[in-house]
C-alpha cells in the first residue's frame, strides 16, 4: 500500500513540474504602437479618412452598400456615420467608430497611422469637407 502511494505522489510531482516547465515556456509578445508626431493640419474627410474606408472597409463588400453596417462607400460613408451614432465629436476616443478600429474586432484592419488620423479628424468636428 506504501508504494502504491509512492507512485501516486511520484506521479503527480512529475504531472506538476510537467505542467510548469509547459506553461513557463508561454511568453507574449507585446508589441507597442509607434508614437506618431502629432496632426497640426485640418484633415479632410474626402481626402484622408474616406481613402481609408475605400482601402480596408468597403473593398472586400463587408461595409460597402448593401453590406454591415455602416456603409462606408464613398457616396454613403459620412452620413452612414453620422447618422448611425458612430462618431461623438464629444468624446472622440469613446466614438464607436474609434472604439472598433483601435481595440474592437476591426483592429486588425487599422493602423496607428490610420487610428491617428480618424481620431484627429472627429477631435476637428468630424466634418464632411
Amino acid at each position: 500500500m506504501k508504494l502504491f502511494k509512492h507512485r501516486k505522489v511520484t506521479r503527480l510531482a512529475l504531472s506538476g513540474a510537467l505542467l510548469m516547465a509547459l506553461l513557463s515556456g508561454c511568453e507574449y509578445e507585446y508589441i507597442q504602437e509607434p508614437v506618431l508626431p502629432p496632426i497640426t493640419t485640418e484633415l479632410k474627410f474626402s481626402t484622408e479618412i474616406l481613402p481609408i474606408f475605400n482601402e480596408k472597409c468597403n473593398t472586400s463588400g463587408c461595409h460597402a452598400t448593401g453590406g454591415i453596417a455602416p456603409d462606408l462607400s464613398p457616396a454613403n460613408a459620412y452620413n452612414s456615420l453620422m447618422t448611425g451614432g458612430y462618431v461623438s465629436t464629444e468624446d472622440p476616443s469613446g466614438s464607436v467608430l474609434y472604439h472598433v478600429i483601435t481595440t474592437g474586432s476591426m483592429k486588425s484592419f487599422s493602423t496607428a497611422e490610420y487610428n491617428q488620423k480618424i481620431l484627429t479628424w472627429i477631435e476637428q468636428g468630424a466634418k464632411n469637407n
